[in-house]
């Protein structure tokens, strides 16, 4: 026997409950299988994600995470926690910066997911051509370009840039994954330079 519209018109929670569970599974298996599809066809050269991302998580990252723990970011003399005073802690602390002969290269850290996917596509590309092509990164970014080096502590008003640039982190990431980093500028000028372009 069928429900009258007194029966029904109040809906069974637990059957609503499940059709929604449904949905949300169904969506989220559609959005994740387009976004996969989407990935895939807008890259220009044919990309194996999977590939990729074993790159990213098994090679990029823990290099990254080496680099950046050995990284000095910047030089922060180290003043005892009994002098309280803050004037006699600035007035010490302006002293030993003044003093350091050592430079620090300044380093942001350890890249976002975007800067990892893109360093790790960079690095298949590089493979899939057998090392014989170079492949450059450009980014204003400094995990991708040399990096600047500065004098003195960051917490100092006597911190100051050299003007120079520290090739190291972008060599090695070079030497170990194959794509060169560096700054679109420079990277118009090489192109300009090495392939004739105008």
């Amino acid at each position: 026997m069928s429900k009258t519209i007194k029966d029904s018109y109040v809906p069974d929670l637990l059957t609503k409950y499940g059709l929604m569970v449904l949905q949300d599974l169904i969506m989220n298996a559609s959005l994740d299988r387009l976004e996969y599809y989407v990935e895939e066809c807008s890259i220009r050269l044919p990309i194996d994600v999977t590939e990729r991302n074993q790159i990213k998580k098994k090679e990029i990252e823990p290099f990254m995470k080496e680099i950046v723990k050995d990284t000095l970011r910047y030089i922060q003399p180290a003043i005892p926690a009994f002098i309280k005073d803050d004037n006699l802690r600035d007035e010490l602390a302006k002293a030993m910066v003044d003093s350091l002969p050592t430079k620090g290269v300044i380093y942001k850290g350890m890249p976002g997911e975007r800067d990892l996917t893109i360093m790790a596509e960079a690095t298949l590309i590089y493979r899939k051509f057998h090392k014989k092509e170079k492949i450059y990164v450009a980014s204003v970014d400094n995990h991708f370009k040399p990096n600047p080096v500065q004098i003195g502590s960051y917490l100092s008003p006597a911190v100051r840039y050299t003007g120079e640039l520290d090739p190291t982190i972008r060599d090695k990431l070079s030497k170990l994954f194959g794509f060169i980093g560096e700054d679109p500028e420079k990277i118009v000028e090489i192109a300009k330079k090495e392939y004739g372009w105008v």
